[in-house]
């Protein structure tokens, strides 16, 4: 009952942020509207008019702040996934370029090319591999509770960082103030965080993640094994199957769908078994010599 009842004050703040957050920033506007309609007042109905095309413009506004944000979850999510944590950006020929010139640090992608090194197509670690942890991979894991499946208050922080420069001037041309927008933001982080913690790092068998290291899992763990969370989390079972090449989201899909990396699940496996079948053949072959 307690992460029903946090889970409902969450998604409760998410919408009452979304529904009534930009109205406020419209509502100037409505005592003018009135004082345009009383008797005598003198104002122009192009006056009149202009003042209710602005408070149906915030009511327009506020509707379409969750699809928004999410859509723009969803693309952070995925920029970072594929172009940091996978260090894609590390293939640019800019990046290249300002490293030789030493302008920018190198990017390791915090641990996340390591994970997937350590990690099966059930999702299981190599942790119980004494070949694996003595290798130089597995020894720069050493130290990392979570094997980088978590978010962290440090990656937390980092996620809110990358957001900013997207989610602010996007949401000022809607005609969101920062307060607005912020009324809204930081419950959309707060439910993806949790929504990460409570799925990612139980799905590779880690402990759950309390609150003096991150967002805790326990607030939504109830939801582990509801269709919602099998949802998503066959969606990122396809991404270790398929090396990392595809379904970079994780907690906001659809940015995949968009940019054409998308792999439905039908497709991905086949994969697995291909892996199998390898794995025996190659157990089989070295039984044999």
């Amino acid at each position: 009952m307690a992460y029903i009842l946090k889970g409902a004050l969450l998604v409760g703040a998410f919408a009452a942020a979304s529904a009534f957050a930009p109205t406020t920033g419209k509502l100037a506007v409505g005592p003018c509207a009135y004082r345009y309609q009383r008797a005598g007042s003198g104002c122009p109905r192009r006056r009149l008019a202009v003042a209710e095309t602005k408070m149906d413009m915030g009511v327009v506004s506020g509707l379409a702040g969750v699809p928004v944000m999410y859509a723009l979850m969803s693309a952070n999510e995925y920029v970072t996934h594929r172009y940091y944590q996978h260090n894609e950006v590390g293939k640019l020929e800019l990046y290249q370029t300002l490293r030789k010139m030493d302008k920018i640090p190198k990017l390791d992608g915090g641990g996340h090319i390591e994970h997937h090194a350590e990690t099966y197509d059930d999702m299981t670690l190599k942790t119980d591999n004494p070949v694996w942890m003595a290798s130089a991979p597995a020894q720069r894991m050493i130290g990392n509770k979570y094997r980088g499946t978590a978010f962290t208050w440090g990656v937390t922080r980092d996620m809110c960082l990358q957001c900013v420069p997207t989610v602010f001037p996007v949401f000022a041309l809607m005609g969101w103030s920062v307060p607005e927008t912020l009324a809204l933001w930081l419950p959309a982080m707060a439910v993806h965080g949790l929504i990460w913690n409570a799925l990612h790092p139980n799905m590779h068998g880690l402990p759950d993640v309390p609150a003096s290291d991150g967002l805790p899992s326990s607030w939504l763990a109830g939801l582990r094994g509801t269709a919602y969370f099998e949802w998503i989390r066959e969606n990122h079972v396809g991404h270790h199957v398929a090396s990392g090449k595809v379904n970079y989201n994780v907690c906001c899909p659809g940015m995949d769908h968009v940019v054409g990396t998308y792999m439905p699940v039908d497709e991905w496996t086949p994969l697995v078994r291909e892996k199998e079948i390898k794995e025996v053949e190659g157990a089989l072959a070295g039984s044999a010599m």
